[in-house]
């Protein structure tokens, strides 16, 4: 093999012909690649960055749902009690005023049943002494302590 000068003019060319080529395509492209990698790899973070909090804002609502009925749940029993509570309260009130009202008719009724006896007594004491007035054409005085006696 022999080394003229087209060999150096020829290895010359490729040098410069590769150097060009490196500036004007490969560089460029490499350049493109590279924004296209970050591109890609940023798009990738903030995605998953996105998936992360989606995730984690489901997490925070299933978590204050379940403390809403948690909550809920604890009302209803709260006001159930109270509304038991009250139930009972009224329900005891009722039943103390009308035990009062039942023995407050029974004093009056045994008070009226006495008065009523006591008159019908006099009364009897009375028609007895007509009666025997009238039999025995009589006037014999008849007391009370004899009729009761």
């Amino acid at each position: 093999m022999e080394f003229n000068a087209t060999f150096f003019v020829s290895a010359i060319s490729f040098i410069i012909f590769t150097i060009l080529m490196n500036i004007i395509l490969y560089r460029p492209l490499e350049k493109i690649v590279d924004e296209r990698e970050d591109f890609i790899s940023k798009n990738y973070t903030d995605a998953k960055d996105a998936d992360n909090k989606s995730k984690s804002l489901l997490q925070d609502k299933a978590d204050k749902l379940a403390k809403s009925k948690l909550d809920a749940k604890s009302l209803i029993t709260e006001k159930t009690k109270d509304a038991n509570s009250q139930y009972d309260k009224v329900t005891k009130e009722a039943k103390d005023k009308n035990n009062k009202f039942v023995e407050d008719k029974k004093a009056e009724l045994t008070k009226a049943s006495d008065e009523t006896e006591q008159a019908m007594s006099d009364e009897i004491v009375n028609l007895a002494q007509m009666i025997s007035d009238r039999i025995l054409k009589e006037n014999i005085p008849i007391s009370k302590e004899e009729y009761h006696g």
